[in-house]
């Protein structure tokens, strides 16, 4: 790239898909992640649930505990992918980082994250443009 974006503010790696060799950039903005797919899920101190549940997510270890709601996608074979809505968008959410499931301080479950979505960007026209 070497150039700076038409607005003069800098980018950031959104994406980077190996098999395409794409690699995706945009704002800081398009960092922040509402809603996380993750697989295999672990339950430790619960059964799975049987309906969207509230509660506590930490997506890195010593991270910050984000408030989410959780439930098993139904379209899946087994209860394999498990879904996490944030309430409030988080930033550096990767693939293959661990999710981890609390109620308080007790853990409910672990899963490995899949893919992530992002919050919708605010689309602000240029100015004399």
């Amino acid at each position: 790239m070497g150039t700076p974006a038409g607005d003069g503010k800098p980018r950031y790696v959104l994406d980077i898909e190996p098999v395409t060799r794409t690699v995706t950039v945009g704002p800081a903005e398009g960092l922040d992640v509402i809603e996380i797919t993750a697989t295999r899920p672990v339950w430790t101190g619960c059964p799975p649930p049987a309906q969207s549940r509230d509660c506590l997510v930490q997506l890195r270890a010593h991270g910050e505990v984000h408030a989410c709601t959780a439930w098993l996608d139904d379209g899946t074979r087994d209860g394999d992918v498990l879904r996490i809505r944030l309430h409030h968008p988080a930033r550096g959410v990767a693939r293959g980082q661990a999710a981890v499931l609390y109620d308080g301080d007790a853990v409910l479950g672990s899963s490995t994250i899949k893919g992530t979505s992002a919050a919708p960007l605010v689309r602000i026209p240029a100015v004399g443009g």
